[in-house]
């Protein structure tokens, strides 16, 4: 792991330290998670900017159809055997 170091005022270091011992977590962990999930929700929002100005192509979205995820056979006897089974 990297260090890192920064700032923050006093009462958000006594929130974030009333936080951490609330969830029974370390402060650096809650640190660690609120920096992961910010970075998430950041990077979420440009990847759907970049999605707009470049939306899936036609032989990207082939395999999206609902068909192709489905069983190749039906299973539908497996249920009926396993429910007798029970």
């Amino acid at each position: 792991m990297t260090m890192l170091s920064f700032r923050v005022t006093p009462e958000e270091a006594a929130r974030a330290k009333e936080c951490a011992e609330y969830i029974g977590v370390a402060l650096s962990e809650l640190y660690r998670e609120a920096i992961r999930r910010h970075i998430n929700a950041i990077l979420a929002e440009r990847d759907a900017e970049i999605y707009e100005k470049m939306p899936l192509t036609e032989d990207e979205l082939a395999l999206s159809a609902v068909q192709y995820w489905l069983p190749a056979e039906d299973w539908s006897d497996w249920i009926e055997w396993l429910d007798a089974k029970g």
